[in-house]
């Protein structure tokens, strides 16, 4: 079981120690991570190589740094408490704009959800949505619209009658 606790914690942190990497850079080279259009484009960009200065990065990572610009790491110890991404999105967002998401094909998709964090920018837990991201499933897209329709949807358990 410790083992398991470990490797969860390592998992987490990889994303964290990237979005501090990312606070890190100066101002010039956030800039040019805000201006890139789609992930792809972050491949020519100075930024994406003094983030990840010891080895090419997967494509995968592409989804979460294009969102690093827009969305602000939570306070330590508030990870618990802090809403999901999709649950801060309730009530400010238009839930058309959630369902496209969802049924959007890449990069279309994460260029949608981006334009949603600009609007809202939001307070995240850079471990969980930077975990979503990077394997940005089906059911992860569909984790995010539930999390916009049942804020409270970690409480409940699926089934449950109101």
């Amino acid at each position: 079981m410790a083992g398991s606790q470990e490797k969860d914690k390592r998992s987490r942190d990889v994303y964290i120690d990237l979005y501090h990497r990312f606070s890190a850079l100066d101002g010039g080279l956030k800039a040019a991570l805000r201006r890139v259009p789609e992930p792809e484009e972050l491949r020519d960009t100075v930024a994406l190589y003094r983030l990840f200065y010891q080895a090419r990065p997967e494509d995968r990572w592409l989804r979460v740094v294009f969102l690093f610009p827009w969305c602000t790491q939570c306070k330590e110890g508030a990870e618990r408490i802090t809403p999901t991404f999709g649950a801060q999105m309730a009530g400010r967002v238009n839930e058309m704009r959630i369902l496209q998401i969802s049924r959007a094909k890449e990069p279309l998709d994460i260029i949608q959800l981006r334009r949603l964090a600009i609007q809202i920018r939001p307070i995240v837990d850079w471990a969980r949505l930077g975990r979503t991201l990077f394997y940005w499933t089906r059911e992860d897209k569909r984790t995010i619209v539930e999390d916009f329709y049942y804020p409270q949807s970690k409480y409940n358990t699926k089934g449950v009658r109101p």
